[in-house]
């Protein structure tokens, strides 16, 4: 026994010898580097929170980027569909808004039909002529002509070279519409490409329209549309067309992707539905009529309205055509009133009669006319507010400059500047369009009301005193130690403002409920 536990101790010893001479083990050095790496996995840390975010859904597409997509769609569609000119290809892309997956499905069902309700007869880019020494007659400036120089596309309908050009040059100052263009003969719907155009009229025109045809990768195709601000040549491509989000473009300028509105830009938290009736609202001419309604009372014999500012119930028509006489609260003749009535300040009269009802009206009119006053007053002021934060913004380098001058700083030391500028623009722009919210939000949910009111007053009053801090002058700060403080206040309530407007943005995401 013991003879065996002595051959396997050799065959052991025999095999870490072997182990050392083929394999050759990592030093002390290499063991703490390895241990340093997975330092990390052996230390205890408490669980962290991290809200699940929202991976971005949309793309920016540069300016030169939009003709290579384009080209590699075209390309595509060629490619799956078989089709021989890829001036064929644009053609149907463009009548399916430059849904690539749309017409393969359509052209794969049936090649025929979609060739046909796109306004291409076939393939071909023009009909060939037959006889090469035949005269033709052109049916638009009546010349005959050989007919060598004449054109007709796919659908035969064939006129002078001279009568095309004069018609795509008009069709190309039209603007856009251009690559829709279609067979100058009566009732054709034959599509003109872009081909015919190229062949047809001359190099600056046809830059032109090729101008209209890159735009119209843009402008026909639901996925994707301009950046709104002034100057920007970039597009923003959306798988989903009714996103609810806010985009945001390389240039910086954040915008709703449906709206597409430099003015607007991002109306969150509001809907672009309650928007747009608010914009409505706002410009309709319906809303003077109310005016009258509520502040006027018509003269019961030729239905002027009149307004009263002062004074008596005897009322006098200043109409020169007019002249009638009457009581203002009752509309009755004054000729009838007197002291059995009530006498010039009172009228018993009034409350069983049909001005009652109509002044009910009025003053149900007038006091809805005052809540949406009181609503857009507020709207108007953060939107004032806020331009006066982008004009901050813009001042910040030069500011940040005379802080270095003045108290010797890092550049760093000035970077809280500009910060709370952009945070002054987001919350300003938040509460302007959380007014529009507030006028729709159903007044009967007390508690979904109070909790919306509750959330906007924090965020009002914080945003206002981040404000004040920021525009404090230069010369009210004496030294060093007093820039350093105030630079702490301003930090930290920029901090403090920020996390206010995610509760409310967070708070009226979901779950309110609008009136219809």
């Amino acid at each position: 026994m013991e003879e065996d536990d002595q051959d396997v101790n050799e065959e052991v010893e025999e095999e870490d010898e072997n182990l050392e001479e083929d394999e050759e083990l990592p030093s002390d050095d290499e063991l703490m580097s390895e241990g340093e790496k997975d330092e990390d996995f052996f230390v205890e840390t408490e669980p962290v929170q991290t809200k699940l975010q929202r991976s971005q859904s949309f793309e920016v597409i540069k300016y030169d980027n939009i003709i290579n997509n384009s080209k590699n769609l075209i390309d595509s569609v060629v490619s799956v569909c078989g089709i021989p000119h890829a001036a064929m290809a644009a053609a149907l892309l463009r009548q399916f808004k430059w849904n690539k997956d749309k017409l393969i499905e359509a052209y794969m069902e049936n090649p025929d039909k979609t060739l046909q309700a796109s306004g291409l007869a076939s393939f071909e880019l023009e009909k060939p002529i037959e006889n090469a020494n035949a005269v033709h007659s052109c049916l638009i400036c009546l010349e005959d002509l050989p007919a060598t120089q004449t054109f007709a596309l796919a659908c035969g309908h064939r006129y002078c070279k001279d009568c095309w050009k004069g018609y795509l040059e008009v069709k190309i100052k039209d603007g856009p519409s251009c690559v829709h263009a279609r067979c100058p003969a009566p009732k054709c719907k034959a599509i003109v490409h872009d081909q015919a155009y190229k062949k047809l009229v001359t190099q600056q025109l046809f830059d032109r329209f090729n101008t209209f045809l890159l735009r119209s990768f843009v402008d026909d195709n639901t996925q994707i549309k301009w950046c709104p601000s002034p100057g920007c040549t970039n597009a923003i491509k959306c798988e989903r067309t009714g996103r609810k989000q806010p985009v945001t473009c390389s240039c910086g300028f954040t915008f709703c992707f449906r709206c597409a509105d430099s003015d607007i830009g991002d109306h969150n938290p509001v809907t672009c539905e309650h928007f747009e009736r608010w914009l409505q609202k706002a410009s309709d001419e319906s809303e003077n009529v109310k005016w009258v309604i509520a502040n006027t009372k018509k003269c019961p014999k030729c239905r002027s309205p009149i307004e009263k500012n002062g004074g008596c119930m005897h009322m006098t028509c200043r109409l020169a055509s007019c002249g009638f006489e009457f009581c203002w609260l009752c509309r009755g003749p004054w000729t009838e009133h007197g002291n059995a009535t009530g006498g010039y300040y009172q009228c018993n009269k009034y409350d069983a009669s049909e001005a009652k009802k109509e002044d009910d009206t009025a003053q149900s009119i007038k006091t809805e006319l005052e809540t949406y006053m009181f609503y857009f007053h507020r709207y108007e002021s953060h939107k004032s507010a806020g331009k006066i934060a982008d004009q901050q913004r813009k001042t910040c380098q030069k500011r940040e400059q005379q802080i270095l001058d003045k108290f010797d700083v890092r550049s760093q030391d000035t970077k809280f500047l500009s910060e709370a500028a952009e945070q002054l623009i987001a919350c300003r722009r938040v509460l302007q369009y959380s007014y529009v919210m507030g006028y729709y939000l159903d007044k009967s949910k007390v508690a979904e009301k109070n909790l919306f009111e509750y959330l906007q007053e924090d965020l009002e009053k914080h945003t206002n005193h981040l404000s004040e801090l920021y525009e404090m002058t230069l010369e009210s700060i004496k030294d060093y130690h007093a820039f350093m403080g105030w630079k702490e206040n301003v930090t930290n309530y920029t901090r403090v403002t920020k996390k206010f407007l995610d509760n409310f943005l967070e708070g009226t995401a979901e779950g309110l409920t609008f009136v219809s």
